[in-house]
């Protein structure tokens, strides 16, 4: 009598499937082990920009080819409690002066970013620092003490033209405002000279249209950069 023939049910056996689902998990662990075994400077900078992004203040695309060009700080040179304090005060002080709209911080390709609107620092078409813009400065240099890289002090004006008074120029205003920021910093602050370097721009970099009086107000402004360690001179 011959043997009945075994009917074997389609498909893959169930133990088979099971096998494989191990196969395929112990695969991907051992791949996320090699994988974080190298260190990609990429996925790095894009951590750091994520953690910059919690301190509330605005950044750009951390893998952008500016950034990736950039000699960011060593996180080890970073106290992120620290810069996070410092700018949380220096918004604070804005804001309790009903000032927060003439101050903003800002993370960029370059460094950290102060910008601050003229009438807060200085009368119309002078470069005195006011007295009650140099607490704002205070501030602003107090968190450029947190680290040792370069300052840059940059001055711009409206296209409003100059007409008698000390300075002949949009530019020269522009240079004496941001020379006397800097001289602060220098003075006041006991920041190191050999850290700074001052920039006008005058009326030719706008950040508005000079269209309306409130876009000219916004153009009238000192920026400060505490700058990344980026040697840019082709001589040294």
């Amino acid at each position: 009598m011959a043997k009945e023939e075994c009917e074997c049910p389609e498909g893959a056996p169930p133990w088979l499937c099971t096998y494989s689902d191990l196969m395929s998990l112990l695969l991907c662990f051992f791949v996320l082990i090699v994988s974080m075994s190298s260190t990609d400077p990429n996925p790095f900078n894009k951590a750091v920009g994520a953690l910059k992004g919690s301190l509330g203040v605005l950044t750009e695309d951390s893998s952008s080819p500016e950034m990736q060009q950039a000699v960011v700080w060593k996180v080890s040179d970073v106290d992120m409690g620290e810069l996070s304090m410092a700018i949380s005060a220096l918004q604070d002080f804005a804001e309790t002066q009903n000032e927060k709209k003439s101050l903003s911080v800002k993370i960029t390709s370059e460094g950290i970013a102060v910008r601050v609107l003229t009438p807060i620092l200085f009368e119309q078409g002078s470069a005195e620092i006011r007295p009650q813009g140099m607490p704002y400065l205070a501030k602003i240099f107090e968190l450029a003490k947190t680290f040792d890289n370069d300052i840059r002090v940059c001055g711009y004006t409206d296209d409003t033209p100059i007409s008698g008074g000390l300075y002949n120029s949009n530019w020269e205003l522009a240079y004496a405002r941001a020379r006397n920021v800097a001289k602060f910093g220098m003075n006041y602050s006991k920041l190191d000279p050999k850290r700074f370097s001052v920039v006008s721009y005058g009326e030719f970099r706008p950040a508005f249209p000079n269209d309306t009086e409130e876009n000219r107000k916004k153009n009238r402004r000192i920026e400060i950069f505490i700058e990344y360690k980026v040697n840019l001179d082709p001589l040294t």
